[in-house]
């Protein structure tokens, strides 16, 4: 490696526990005290960090391949053996341990491959902390990636000679950071520094590394996951999925968001079995490639958001499944987003004649400050709803998805957010979280901390601190069912109203419509007034019947909560801002609605006259609210 440096170097502050441990009664033991449910010889036992989970795996299997990654989607890519990861990983954190990186912040500066994946086992290795920041382009991520390395604040940059040498990323990081080094990876021969790495003594409460929210309602925040927090989430994804040392993982998933670092990648290296990438974008671009990758590599796990279930089902023909063999997936998980069943039964519909089991389907929840998974599961029940109250004070129900039972070694509580007293089951509240998955706070971020990681129950203000997830849900039995953002709920005329409900009711009204949309409300002459902001499927954009799609919008928003939308604007594909994981941020979008900086598609009719905008006096929907 070649440290590129832009001056005399820098000093980063080391990490001090003292001040960001968040809760004693957090602190975890070298047994996490999780059942085990099988006897896998090849999973280490009582370990306390996936450095020695990955060293057990480079001695006990070292030729077996733990990685490999697809160019562009396809084809055989390149691989890494469980030996050969783990000497690369040798050779690189001894480089950063002579960089003066061990109990320092690594930022990880990679597009999607191979050596993103040794670069931050290596930061593992090196006792350093790895922060791994969105990367899709650098026009594209720049802005971003400065913002988090300007509170990460890290010793050096982890990169490839050609970002290294690209000014646009670099350009954009503050004056006072001009001088951290940035170490360049590219053909570094792992038999020249391998016999320097000595073994760091790693503590289950140090930090691992550092994941930055993806910022859906708020900044983006670096969540600080301790290498037990790791640990105790690997072992309880473990058991809630059913994974062993067989199980092959294939995902597309980005891996600087929490589903695809922990779930898509650190998963199989912990349990020793197969991770197989692709890029984000390959899938985009065509999704039948995941599928064609899962069939090629006999994939037996797979996921990701909602968005992209909705995605196959709407861009892969059923001929193209011709010959396509699915009987081997065995887990679908699907969260980071709300999930929708329609768009799951479409998945299932469009796949059942490539042999895909529907009771794969795993709807799941979690969040980055839990390490990644909350609940899901069981494995192998499919697709599971509950009727739930469309909104507080009314009798209609709507059928929601249920995200399954709590990890084990995990507490939930549905509480009431001003009382913080737990709600009956069935009642809606703000979903709280204790366990050793729970991150150990938000890095140099105290006040925040507090706030979020060490929230007491009224009635038990020496029990336990849970996390403040700012989920609102509701309890099923053991079965947990998500029904919104606290800090999201649309309030019209005093009534509370969840808006994914509206979204996914606006999304379904016309069949020109995307599975995209965002609700929120405005302040209009003192009252408050709906938005709906909805985006058109592609091919539909000169569809001379788009005015009905906006009109069916707000009858079906009427007649499904009893209120009417004020505005319902039409965009073009992709037009509403979204976080690095895709999830919508409604508060860009109302930002960007109050701005006028949306271009809605035009509506070639008299009544809308070029517009993409039809309000509720445009309909025959302009009566009182019940």
């Amino acid at each position: 490696m070649q440290p590129v440096r832009g001056g005399s170097g820098s000093e980063a502050q080391p990490f001090n526990r003292s001040r960001h441990q968040v809760s004693a009664k957090r602190t975890v033991e070298v047994d996490t005290g999780l059942p085990e449910i099988r006897a896998d010889e090849t999973r280490p036992k009582r370990k306390t960090s996936l450095v020695q989970v990955l060293r057990h795996h480079a001695q006990t299997v070292p030729d077996k391949i733990a990685l490999r990654f697809l160019d562009r989607g396809e084809g055989d890519g390149r691989c890494l053996t469980y030996g050969e990861l783990d000497r690369q990983a040798r050779a690189w954190a001894a480089r950063l341990v002579r960089e003066g990186a061990r109990g320092q912040t690594v930022l990880l500066v990679y597009p999607a491959g191979l050596p993103f994946v040794i670069g931050f086992c290596a930061c593992l290795y090196a006792g350093a902390i790895a922060v791994p920041p969105p990367f899709i382009t650098p026009s594209r991520s720049a802005s971003r990636i400065a913002a988090i390395a300007a509170d990460a604040r890290p010793r050096l940059v982890l990169t490839s000679a050609t970002l290294a040498a690209d000014a646009t990323i670099r350009g954009t990081f503050p004056a006072q950071m001009s001088d951290i080094p940035w170490v360049v990876t590219d053909g570094t021969d792992a038999g020249e520094e391998t016999g320097t790495w000595m073994p760091s003594a790693l503590k289950p409460e140090d930090p691992a590394f550092l994941q930055y929210t993806s910022g859906s309602t708020a900044d983006p925040r670096g969540v600080i996951v301790t290498h037990s927090n790791l640990m105790a989430n690997m072992e309880m994804i473990r058991i809630a999925f059913g994974h062993d040392a067989d199980t092959r993982m294939i995902s597309w998933l980005p891996l600087f968001h929490d589903m695809g670092l922990v779930g898509g990648l650190l998963q199989p290296l912990y349990l020793g079995g197969l991770a197989v990438l692709m890029s984000p974008m390959d899938f985009i671009q065509r999704p039948l490639r995941w599928l064609q990758a899962i069939e090629r590599y006999r994939g037996t796990s797979s996921g990701g958001p909602n968005f992209a279930y909705a995605l196959c089902a709407d861009r892969i023909r059923p001929e193209q499944l011709n010959g396509l063999d699915l009987s081997s997936w065995r887990v679908a998980f699907c969260g980071a987003e709300p999930v929708r069943s329609d768009d799951l039964r479409r998945f299932a519909e469009l796949l059942a004649p490539a042999g895909f089991d529907p009771n794969a389907l795993f709807p799941c929840y979690g969040m980055a400050e839990a390490t990644l998974f909350i609940s899901g599961g069981p494995a192998g029940r499919g697709l599971a709803c509950a009727k739930t109250p469309a909104a507080p004070g009314r009798s209609e129900e709507i059928d929601r998805v249920i995200c399954g039972k709590a990890a084990f070694g995990q507490v939930l509580a549905i509480v009431d957010p001003e009382s913080r007293r737990r709600m009956a089951e069935g009642q809606v509240g703000e979903v709280w979280v204790a366990g050793p998955n729970v991150g150990a706070g938000y890095w140099r971020q105290e006040p925040q901390s507090r706030a979020t990681f060490q929230a007491r129950l009224a009635d038990d203000l020496d029990g336990a601190a849970f996390l403040r997830t700012g989920d609102l849900g509701l309890m099923r039995g053991d079965d947990l069912v998500i029904v919104g953002r606290l800090k999201e709920v649309v309030i019209v005329r005093g009534a509370k109203h969840h808006p994914e409900d509206i979204e996914a009711t606006a999304s379904r009204a016309h069949p020109a419509l995307a599975g995209t949309a965002a609700a929120f409300a405005i302040d209009h002459d003192g009252t408050d007034a709906l938005i709906v902001l909805q985006e058109v499927k592609r091919g539909h954009l000169t569809d001379p019947a788009l005015s009905l799609a906006a009109q069916a919008v707000s009858a079906a928003i009427c007649e499904s909560f009893g209120v009417r939308a004020s505005d319902v604007v039409l965009v073009r594909p992709g037009a509403l801002p979204r976080t690095t994981s895709n999830k919508i941020r409604r508060s860009a979008c109302r930002e960007a609605y109050l701005a006028e900086a949306l271009v809605p598609v035009r509506l070639d009719t008299a009544e809308t006259a070029g517009s993409g905008h039809i309000s509720a006096s445009s309909t025959a929907l302009d009566q009182p609210d019940d």
